[in-house]
């Protein structure tokens, strides 16, 4: 009876470990798929090198952008209020 129920969970051991093996075999399959899209995916991005001054020019056209629709927001929910300058008061 004990030799049985060692064979047994022997077989059970066997039948795990084969499905474990096929799994991680597809599962390494569609990693060395997806790495070679990734490789192909970063010959086709070709990224420009920025400069500072690039950079300061997009950050600041954003930031522009940013404030203007700010105003219009402002504008859209206070349309009677004056900003300091036009009452005469100091800034």
């Amino acid at each position: 009876m004990d030799g049985d129920s060692l064979k047994l969970n022997f077989e059970i051991a066997l039948e795990r470990i084969g499905t474990l093996s096929e799994q991680n075999q597809s599962l390494m399959d569609r990693v060395q798929d997806l790495e070679y899209k990734l490789s192909e995916a970063n010959n086709e991005i070709k990224l420009e090198p920025t400069t500072p001054e690039s950079r300061l020019h997009d950050t600041n056209a954003e930031a522009e952008a940013a404030m203007k629709r700010y105003k219009q927001f402002l504008r859209k929910e206070f349309p009677n209020a004056k900003s300091k300058q036009s009452k005469r008061q100091p800034v």
